[in-house]
């Protein structure tokens, strides 16, 4: 009778380890299905979302109980960790028959739950609804693994990140579920009085606050109080200036320290009062403006700085470059006053949301300098909802990184691609992406969040290895089944588009780039221009994306200046490839004067083939002898007030004395042609062309990119 217990004891307790005791089994087909044990309703969701993987991957649903009558059951156990000083987000514990994931909150578990399946059953975001069956689940025997992420504040501001499913695979936030109050919007939720607005030489200014208005921080508080009682998710407030450098000079800002120029001592005065006065909500502001500088007292425990890199160097190293210095000790200051230091990073081309922009690598870098420096949150900043190339990309590895500065990047990209792409095309992606990573990380160039294509072409863009790898893709994509193009289009949108801003902007001796150049000075279009164009109309319809930047460009209105400025327009000019000799100041940033003669037409993107003159009015000599013959002069200028671009009051053209000139019209339009009929005689030396700004703009840009003469 002895001996039979004791082999059935062994059977019992076999059902959970195996025979090396290195591991436990928690399923096991016909022999093992654990129970799911929760003692709190409010935990029960939590208990279904396990149990919805148990059943995807093996086909068996869990019984979800709050009792456990036997000890040689197999439980897996829910529950909320107790609050801890060590960071700890969850915890994944074995003790005899029980595995046990706690965690610090209900979305912390439910980052646990897929941390349990993506690691022990192999299941990913990408695989869950057509994994093949699973007939055993082990883990490690007496596990006891806590998962701890780098900053407390995740957000990876792409489209995907929208998606909640999305945030609880990759643990990562979204302002719209965590802020009650985010940037310049105060004027959105008070509805404002003269009482809250600042002074200014002894005059109300309607264009920013007093913070220490009573009536404003009353208003202030009304909201807070509404947000806590109708919305306690939204538990983040950020109580800044308006986006422009004026600063309250009232008796009270004065009395709290406010300069002309900053604000900070009544901003955070008044922030100082609401996180002390609501100490389970959190309170930022930014360094930003006029509240750069920090205050000269500590902020309460719940409240805290963004700190924004705009002013740091990008697509570089900060640890290795110049900046290093002035970069840590802009977070030192802070670190005086605040432990808890967010940080707003930028991710894309904000000018041109296909341009591939790969600095990722480069961020892992900064990443953990930051860290080290003592940030605690990151909001990554993409291309919000808006499509930009490899999106879904960039979305996941800054996820990663955001839960561990240590990931294998290159590892994640393989992963990514294997995973979300069609098997065909996965290889090329991950080869092509992978290398234009190293190139950009091996770069010394630094690459603005804002420009054209030109930095990317010195940084890490090379023209023949991107046509061949967009070849190649295009032509493995046609072996692809509907469902696979589907996927695809998108992606090839982009590189569709950003294969035809190559050939707008890169010209070369008898080539513009999408033309070649006759004997003649005629312009003879390239067959594929037409081809890309017809793919990219295809393309646009078929995905139904058309905003390509910030600026709210359209896809539609490019397709538009490729039809009228180029393919319908024949590119004729005498003076194409020559030199023109440029007497007037050049700005640094544009020295080329060859932009003039280059055949590079320009859009409404300023950023792109222009010649940007800020200094001075521009003024141009011309060998008569480059251009006998013609009798007109033609250029073209861009209008856009946004970026302080402003057209010219008139065109000047003197040739040896005789003067041929024209007025610039007032016009909404954004590229403004000026057409000058002349005349050069078989004598004539020298022509000069006088390009004069208007006197109200005197001090703005003009922005010219051909000069023509037909």
């Amino acid at each position: 009778m002895i001996k039979k217990l004791v082999i059935m004891m062994i059977i019992l307790v076999s059902f959970g380890c195996d025979s090396n005791s290195q591991t436990f089994t928690v399923y096991e087909k016909d022999v093992v299905v654990p129970l799911v044990f929760v003692n709190d309703a409010s935990l029960h969701p939590l208990a279904e979302d396990l149990c919805d993987f148990f059943e995807q991957a093996v086909g068996i649903r869990p019984i979800i109980t709050s009792e456990v009558s036997s000890k040689d059951k197999v439980v897996i156990a829910i529950d909320i960790l107790k609050k801890t000083d060590d960071n700890i987000d969850f915890t994944i514990t074995h003790k005899k028959n029980t595995i046990t994931i706690k965690a610090r909150s209900i979305e912390a578990l439910y980052n646990a739950n897929r941390y349990f399946f993506a690691n022990y059953v192999d299941v990913n975001q990408f695989s869950i609804k057509t994994i093949d069956a699973v007939d055993k689940i082990m883990i490690p025997n007496n596990m006891d693994y806590k998962h701890s992420n780098d900053f407390e504040y995740r957000e990876s501001y792409f489209p995907d990140n929208f998606n909640k499913q999305y945030r609880r695979w990759n643990a990562t936030h979204t302002l719209e579920e965590e802020w009650a109050l985010w940037g310049h919007n105060i004027n959105k939720v008070v509805r404002v009085t003269p009482a809250m607005l600042a002074e200014v030489d002894g005059e109300i200014n309607e264009e920013q606050f007093c913070f220490s208005s009573p009536e404003l921080e009353t208003a202030l508080r009304k909201f807070i109080k509404r947000q806590v009682r109708e919305n306690h998710k939204q538990h983040k407030f950020m109580i800044m200036p308006n986006d422009n450098a004026i600063v309250c000079q009232c008796d009270k800002c004065i009395a709290q320290g406010n300069t002309k120029t900053n604000a900070s001592p009544a901003v955070f005065t008044l922030l100082n009062k609401f996180a002390k006065d609501f100490p389970e909500q959190q309170f930022f502001s930014t360094a930003y403006i006029t509240t750069q500088v920090p205050p000269d007292f500590k902020l309460e425990e719940n409240a805290g700085i963004m700190i924004s890199t705009m002013a740091f160097p990008k697509g570089v190293v900060i640890e290795t470059s110049n900046k290093k210095d002035v970069v840590r000790n802009t977070f030192t200051k802070w670190k005086n006053v605040t432990n808890k230091i967010y940080l707003w990073d930028y991710a894309i081309n904000f000018d041109n949301y296909y341009e591939l922009y790969p600095t990722v690598s480069i961020a892992q870098q900064n990443l953990k300098f930051y860290k080290n420096l003592g940030v605690t949150g990151v909001f990554m900043q993409g291309s919000e909802d808006l499509y930009s190339v490899f999106t879904d990309l960039k979305c996941y590895l800054y996820a990663q990184l955001l839960q561990d500065v240590e990931v294998n990047v290159n590892k994640e990209i393989a992963f990514f691609f294997k995973n979300k792409y069609p098997a065909a095309v996965s290889s090329l992606l991950t080869d092509y992406y992978t290398s234009i990573e190293r190139l950009s990380f091996q770069s010394k160039k630094a690459m603005d969040i804002y420009g054209g294509i030109s930095a990317a072409k010195k940084k890490y863009l090379n023209d023949s290895e991107f046509n061949s790898f967009y070849d190649r893709l295009i032509k493995t994509t046609d072996t692809l089944s509907n469902t696979e193009v589907k996927t695809m289009q998108p992606l090839l949108l982009a590189l569709t588009f950003q294969k035809l801003e190559i050939l707008r902007t890169s010209p070369s001796i008898g080539d513009t780039g999408y033309a070649t150049i006759t004997t003649d000075n005629v312009a003879e279009l390239k067959p594929e221009v037409e081809e890309l164009l017809v793919r990219l109309k295809k393309l646009k319809d078929a995905t139904g994306i058309d905003v390509y930047n910030e600026s709210g460009f359209t896809l539609n209105n490019y397709i538009h200046y490729w039809d009228t400025y180029i393919v319908a327009t024949t590119y004729k000019n005498m003076l194409f490839g020559k030199k023109v000799k440029v007497l007037s100041k050049l700005d640094e940033d544009y020295p080329d004067s060859t932009l003039l003669t280059d055949g590079a037409v320009g859009f409404n993107d300023y950023y792109n083939n222009w010649l940007l003159v800020t200094r001075d009015s521009l003024s141009i000599e011309i060998d008569a002898a480059d251009v006998k013959g013609s009798n007109k002069v033609e250029m073209t200028f861009l209008n856009n007030a946004r970026h302080k671009i402003y057209l010219p009051q008139r065109i000047e053209v003197v040739i040896d004395g005789k003067k041929y000139e024209t007025e610039i019209k007032d016009t909404e339009s954004a590229i403004y042609k000026v057409v000058i009929p002349i005349t050069v005689n078989p004598e004539d030396t020298t022509i000069l062309i006088n390009v004069v700004k208007q006197s109200k703009y005197a001090n703005k840009s003009i922005a010219c990119d051909e000069l023509y003469f037909k």
